[in-house]
């Protein structure tokens, strides 16, 4: 049967794979991606790719599942505690108005409200911006 361009992209994207994981050395990229790159037929490039892993390793599938998995920790932390924090905005809101309503409030009572609400703001502000351990590393 013959091999279309995706095919052969998708086998020199392979090729590029094991060379980033040390699997091929320069020489034997260019060989093999030569020879992908010409197929004419799954069966030639079959014979590019013949003597290579088919899975990763455990251990890099064990490193991408860690970092999958602290991405979405990262990210559930993220949704409850900006959740919380609208929840929180929303109440200290209503309590300042009472204040207000009920018997004025001086600027003391003023700064203690801006800082009751600046401190979880900076806090919450700084998870936006934070990435989670295994990207940072990886960067």
């Amino acid at each position: 049967m013959l091999a279309g361009d995706s095919e052969r992209e998708r086998a020199a994207a392979a090729l590029r794979d094991h060379y980033v994981r040390g699997c091929l050395t320069v020489d034997e990229l260019a060989t093999r991606t030569e020879r992908v790159l010409a197929a004419r037929s799954r069966a030639d490039l079959r014979r590019a790719l013949r003597g290579l892993p088919i899975f990763p390793e455990l251990r890099e599938l064990a490193n991408q599942g860690r970092a999958a998995g602290q991405a979405a920790l990262h990210t559930a932390a993220l949704v409850l505690f900006t959740g919380a924090y609208l929840v929180f905005c929303l109440v200290l809101v209503v309590v300042l108005g009472f204040t207000l309503l009920l018997h004025g409030t001086s600027t003391s009572e003023l700064a203690a409200f801006l800082v009751i609400w600046l401190v979880p703001t900076f806090f919450l502000s700084r998870l936006w911006h934070s990435r989670p351990a295994q990207r940072r590393r990886g960067a």
